[in-house]
């Protein structure tokens, strides 16, 4: 990340540099053009600025979307794996080995392709099909056992709806209108910097590789909240690793 801005504003600041040349050698500009041309700028790059908000609240927010799913899941699939205590030692061990079991192939077989934003298979509802079918193989026969039957549907009835939410997570991720307006919007707001020239190398300079860093890093941290699961800052499998742990 740091070296994909760091090259964007050795570009600009080289930009820059040049397009002082070519101030110092033109004419001087007409004022009121000058007057134009820098509200013109102001306006695009406030619109940008309203652009780059919009994606960065979408993108932070399926990301915590993303997160939330994740904890819910995996803290309800840990919670069936301790309810498993008050059945009967078959049941127990179906149950316990039920939730170790699909925990396990989230955490090795599915987070690698959530990492690459590749669809999830079938195999995984089976393996979550086999953790409700497990408490499903038994008649309680007892209050305590009902309370925590009933208990541990309600906690595989939140592992179904935040497996939903983590595959839409996997599979969705900004649209192309927005990145288009993020990249031409960005590519415009730069280019209005060498529309009209800066009389002051260093002023012009500053300004090229200042704003050229800032809207860089932008767009990149942005790409990789785009990426939950993937990338520097993607979400990690350890909440399902915790499942079976200590209990």
């Amino acid at each position: 990340m740091i070296g994909i801005v760091v090259g964007f504003a050795a570009v600009a600041g080289g930009a820059a540099l040049l397009n002082s040349r070519r101030v110092r050698r033109s004419e001087p500009e007409d004022e009121a053009r000058d007057d134009t041309a820098e509200y013109l700028t102001m306006m695009v790059g406030v619109l940008y600025a309203l652009v780059l908000g919009v994606a960065l609240v979408a993108v932070w927010e399926a990301k915590g979307d993303a997160g939330a799913n994740i904890s819910a899941e995996a803290g309800a699939l840990h919670q069936t794996y301790l309810l498993a205590d008050a059945l009967p030692p078959d049941a127990a061990q179906q149950a316990r080995s039920a939730a170790v079991a699909y925990a396990t192939y989230v955490r090795t077989e599915e987070w690698p392709l959530m990492e690459e934003r590749k669809a999830l298979g079938p195999r995984g509802w089976t393996l979550l099909h086999d953790v409700q079918n497990a408490w499903t193989s038994f008649e309680p026969s007892t209050n305590v056992q009902q309370q925590v039957d009933q208990v541990a549907f309600g906690q595989i009835s939140v592992a179904y709806q935040a497996r939903h939410g983590r595959e839409s997570a996997g599979t969705g991720g900004m649209s192309g209108v927005m990145w288009f307006g993020l990249l031409a919007g960005g590519a415009l707001t730069l280019g209005l910097m060498f529309l009209f020239g800066i009389q002051r190398t260093r002023t012009h300079l500053v300004l090229a590789v200042g704003f050229t860093s800032l809207i860089a890093f932008m767009v990149v941290f942005i790409y990789a909240l785009n990426s939950p699961f993937g990338g520097l800052l993607g979400l990690s499998s350890a909440p399902f690793a915790g499942v079976g742990v200590g209990g």
